[in-house]
């Protein structure tokens, strides 16, 4: 076990920024992502002929990171 102090406050509040450190992992991983799509919606209102050819283009560019990325993992079965 780490070195989490000598007292038991040292210990509770070693626990306590712990569990902090994990909500705010937590909410960056979830929060981030929802609030972009919150803003392209939002802009996406006023500006719909320009969000949805950038939506497409991000689906091609999507499609093909994901062709590669499954290239390579079948590549890498074949080896074994």
């Amino acid at each position: 076990m780490p070195n989490l102090g000598n007292t038991r406050l040292d210990h509770v509040l070693s626990h306590i920024c712990k569990a902090f450190e994990k909500i705010l992992e937590f909410s960056l991983i979830v929060g981030l992502p929802l609030g972009i799509i919150e803003q392209v919606c939002i802009y996406g209102e006023t500006h719909a002929d320009q969000i949805i050819s950038l939506l497409l283009v991000l689906m091609l560019i999507f499609s093909a990171f994901a062709v590669r990325e499954i290239r390579k993992m079948r590549a890498k079965e074949h080896e074994r």
